[in-house]
């Protein structure tokens, strides 16, 4: 069939003002015979709704994403009893705060102390985090693009061994002054070495910032995997807060202090491990380790950080397709995804979905449907309904216009911006086996327009 999706709908359109315009000079006619004249076959459109369109969805793994220039750099660890142990951590270059600075004459390290500013957080903050860090050995760039399953060479030494519980919604009271949430992490108590590496800088190491990250590379911060709950907290590099601060002193004055900044120019990215699910439950783990897919009639699996998608496809719509005798106009294909369960305190909802083509060689499209402005396209969680609706009509009409649903690779679902929020998700799939829960579902309003 070669008429378009536009051309379908403009014959529609035209067809019902035809008859609205042929309603405003008479009155006279009863519903049911408005528009005879000019549609002799009474049988031409017929109108059809399904909502039992057959759907595949399962989950897999996500090999990795993108996580430089991301919002916020993620740390900590959370043991999840569904998807099993997850950790952050995240590498960063630090700048000067001053060009061409002078540590002085025989300069001697007091202290040295990390400060990160957080950004909020996901999951357990009661449980106890060990934080570490540890010097990058390996150069890094703003210009280039890093992935969170990329691992770099530090040192040996880690500078922090700092145990606490995250607090990113307490103000953080330092002297007389009362700061935004933050942590602050002594890394001089372990080894002084990272301080007076930076002490040791000379006048040309000092004497620009590109200078300097060409002498000190920079940081990594990680976690230790907790054994049971967690979280993942977030934290606001780019801000005047977060910063490395060296105390020291010299030949000719005390207390003196130099800061080096954390801003947007500085290369940075997050790393994230999830041990191969080995700790999750059995029945994730036959899904998406094992290849089970009939698994996700079920229940399927989202997971951000580089964790799980979803992979869809219709064959329910190729059963419509061969069973109607006629041109099948989509009016509204709504697909709504049904979260299984909410733990409104640890587990949130991601506030958005994102849906997009698989084109089969490991990258994806943007959908049609998602150009459309405004919220016709969706995605966002619906408390109302403890559900997520895409609508999706050209790509439905597109697959039965064309006669390409054996060669359709589908669709992927994602939690949106996945590689800097720590959310994770279970969804109800087409047949779950409680048969109270509300099932996944495509809401499929077409018409089917005889020749």
């Amino acid at each position: 069939m070669k008429n378009s999706f536009f051309g379908q709908n403009l014959w529609v359109l035209l067809l019902f003002s035809g008859i609205t315009a042929f309603m405003m000079p008479s009155c006279s006619k009863r519903p049911n015979q408005i528009g005879a004249d000019i549609q002799p076959n009474q049988g031409l459109i017929s109108l059809q709704f399904s909502d039992t369109v057959d759907i595949i969805a399962y989950s897999v793994k996500d090999d990795s994403v993108r996580t430089d220039h991301t919002g916020s750099n993620l740390f900590g660890s959370m043991k999840d009893p569904v998807f099993g142990t997850t950790t952050a951590g995240f590498y960063t270059q630090i700048r000067l705060s001053t060009s061409t600075h002078d540590f002085g004459t025989n300069p001697q390290l007091d202290s040295l102390v990390l400060q990160l500013v957080y950004a909020g957080y996901y999951g357990d903050t009661a449980t106890m985090q060990t934080l570490r860090v540890y010097e990058l050995l390996d150069s890094i760039s703003i210009d280039s693009a890093y992935y969170s399953n990329q691992f770099r060479q530090v040192g040996t030494t880690d500078f922090a061994n700092y145990q606490f519980s995250p607090k990113p919604n307490t103000p953080f009271v330092m002297d007389e002054d009362t700061l935004t949430p933050l942590i602050r992490v002594r890394l001089s108590d372990i080894s002084p070495e990272l301080g007076n590496k930076l002490l040791a800088a000379t006048k040309d190491d000092l004497s620009s910032n590109s200078a300097f990250q060409d002498y000190f590379y920079g940081l990594y911060v990680t976690a230790d995997a907790v054994s049971q709950g967690g979280a993942i907290s977030y934290f606001n590099l780019p801000v005047n807060l977060s910063r490395v601060t060296i105390y020291y002193r010299n030949d000719a004055e005390d207390s003196l202090r130099y800061e080096f900044y954390i801003t947007s120019t500085e290369a940075r990215y997050n790393t994230y491990t999830h041990l191969n699910y080995a700790d999750a439950s059995p029945e994730l783990k036959n899904q998406v380790l094992n290849g089970d897919t009939l698994l996700g009639r079920n229940q399927f699996y989202l997971q951000a950080m580089g964790g799980l998608k979803t992979k869809l496809k219709f064959p329910g719509l190729a059963q419509i397709q061969q069973k109607t005798d006629g041109r099948i106009i989509v009016n509204e294909a709504k697909l709504i995804f049904t979260v299984a369960s909410v733990d409104t305190t640890l587990y949130t909802a991601p506030t958005q979905l994102a849906l997009v083509r698989n084109n089969n060689d490991g990258t994806y499209s943007v959908l049609d449907d998602q150009l459309q402005t405004g919220s016709y396209f969706g995605g966002t969680y619906k408390s109302s309904g403890n559900n997520y609706q895409f609508r999706i009509n050209r790509y439905v009409q597109n697959l039965l216009s064309n006669d390409s649903l054996d060669y359709d690779p589908g669709l992927f679902l994602f939690i949106q911006g996945g590689s800097a929020v720590a959310h994770r998700l279970i969804l109800n799939g087409i047949n779950p086996q409680i048969d109270t829960l509300t099932r996944l579902q495509m809401q499929l309003n077409y018409s089917v327009v005889k020749d």
